[in-house]
């Protein structure tokens, strides 16, 4: 499709798309569109073939074709809402009148094939509408053969006398035309759908891990899991609040997403999830998908490039930006919560206790819990920060490490 092509759809799409509309409907209307200017020239293009060849009662049948889809497109254009009665109307007399023609001109033993063009109406109707008059439609085209066959005797004494050129033509348009009409229409929905569809996906992926998306995909029950190991950070910008209390709103999320937008793309660096943002603070998670196994290590090396990037940014007073953060690894809970605007989170002592070590933390530096250092000590010189009373988890013996601690 010609980017011309696609512009001009796009204000068709515009123009007769209601309020509402989901996407599927979007594209029927402007597919009933291009179907009709279609059948408006192919119905122009048969009256000029049939009045040259000497049969003008069958021009004149085209003739009114063209007017009637001329009314039908003008009402569709006018007042979109009644689309479902247009083309249901187009539908039904696209299936009737090629029989018609059928009848005025001697039958099945003219050679003109105009019947093919009365398989478009329920083909039409099935993708542009629904199931039901598609069905109506074919019941329509099945009693329309049935009688045409059955007295078929009777039209050939209209057989007409047409030059074999226009029986060719006419037999090679009715052949052609009308599947390829079909197909096109049909590939236009499907391929429009399937770009919608994998659009979609993508704002999945953007809220849930690609395991947990294609489960929720497959069946609508209850997701949960437990994890016997992941490693759970998070980071809050210190005294944001403060910072942005007379900022205007708006500049106040411009710079989270910008810092944020930065956080992300250092999680997709190091292969982690992020689950959330909770105002100002941003918690990542490694060890969900089981991709990495040394989730800890590129959580902790996570947490050492947010803190060198977030020196990129300054608060909307000038200042610099501090970072709190806290990283703690065990067992937890991951599951989708909610019919609607759901969301992906964990629960758990190991998430509570990564949130603890955040808060009970120091600006630019990451505090860990005892399981952490034990695992990375090897790794990184972590600082003992003694034993410090923890709401909810009495005294803990909690270690720092600086961005430039690694041995």
């Amino acid at each position: 499709m010609t980017p011309r092509l696609r512009a001009f759809l796009k204000r068709i799409e515009e123009h007769l798309a209601l309020p509402g509309d989901d996407e599927t409907q979007r594209l029927r209307r402007v597919a009933a569109f291009a179907a009709g200017a279609l059948g408006m020239l192919m119905a122009g293009l048969f009256a000029v073939l049939y009045y040259i060849g000497g049969a003008p009662q069958l021009s004149w049948l085209y003739l009114v074709t063209m007017l009637w889809t001329g009314v039908m497109l003008a009402i569709l254009i006018r007042r979109p809402r009644t689309y479902y009665g247009t083309v249901l109307a187009t539908s039904i007399y696209v299936t009737i009148h090629p029989w018609i023609v059928v009848m005025a001109s001697g039958g099945l033993r003219s050679g003109l094939l105009p019947m093919f063009w009365a398989l478009v109406g329920p083909a039409i109707s099935l993708l542009l509408l629904g199931i039901r008059p598609a069905i109506l439609n074919v019941v329509l085209y099945s009693l329309m053969a049935t009688f045409t066959i059955l007295l078929e005797p009777q039209w050939a004494g209209r057989l007409l006398d047409l030059p074999e050129w226009v029986i060719q033509s006419s037999a090679l348009l009715s052949a052609l035309v009308p599947s390829t009409m079909i197909l096109l229409i049909s590939l236009y929905l499907f391929q429009q759908l399937e770009r919608a569809q994998q659009q979609a996906d993508r704002l999945l992926l953007n809220i849930l891990p690609r395991p947990i998306a294609d489960q929720l995909k497959r069946n609508s029950d209850t997701i949960a899991e437990d994890y016997s190991d992941v490693t759970v950070m998070f980071a809050d910008i210190v005294d944001f609040t403060h910072m942005s209390a007379a900022a205007d709103p708006c500049d106040v999320v411009e710079l989270l997403n910008a810092i944020f937008s930065d956080f992300d793309e250092l999680a997709d660096h190091y292969g982690l999830e992020k689950i959330k943002t909770i105002g100002d603070a941003y918690m990542v998670v490694g060890g969900l998908t089981g991709s990495r196994p040394d989730h800890t290590a590129a959580v902790v090396a996570f947490a050492i490039d947010v803190l060198t990037t977030v020196k990129d940014h300054r608060a909307l007073n000038g200042r610099h930006i501090h970072l709190r953060i806290g990283i703690h690894h065990g067992p937890t809970v991951a599951g989708v919560i909610g019919r609607r605007k759901f969301i992906y989170d964990l629960w758990g002592d190991t998430v509570n206790t990564a949130s603890r070590m955040e808060s009970y933390g120091l600006a630019d530096t990451i505090q860990v819990t005892q399981a952490v250092q034990e695992r990375l000590n090897d790794r990184y010189a972590f600082e003992p920060r003694g034993p410090i009373p923890i709401k909810g988890k009495g005294d803990m013996m909690t270690y720092l490490l600086r961005p430039d601690s690694a041995l």
